[in-house]
């Protein structure tokens, strides 16, 4: 189990983090679309924090031997979710920039035949 101590240091560091989160969405460096997987992820770390034996009986129910490889395991599958999101938004990005450099293409073609 967290000690007390540990507990109030995990929970300023999760207020430190939802601080971040909200700057950046309050000077427009994240989207609040994107934002929402990382309030969720904080909201978590939360619940974790306060409840830490829900994490006990999780590792157990479902085979792992201690938390930390939980944690850790926990924490390998929320990078690859991010992943996933980025990569998404990367195709979907990319997708819009070559139907830009294609409708360029077109428009400096038709400026160039009616010189």
């Amino acid at each position: 189990m967290l000690s007390i101590k540990l507990q109030i240091f995990l929970a300023i560091v999760t207020v430190f983090y939802f601080i971040i989160v909200l700057r950046a969405v309050r000077k427009e460096k994240m989207p609040i679309k994107s934002s929402v997987l990382w309030f969720l992820f904080g909201i978590l770390m939360i619940l974790f924090i306060l409840f830490p034996k829900v994490l006990v009986d999780f590792s157990s129910i479902v085979g792992i031997k201690t938390i930390s490889n939980l944690v850790l395991f926990a924490g390998v599958m929320c990078l690859l979710i991010l992943s996933f999101d980025l990569y998404r938004i990367y195709n979907i990005e990319k997708k819009k920039n070559i139907a830009l450099a294609q409708e360029v293409g077109i428009i400096k073609n038709e400026l160039s035949k009616k010189k």
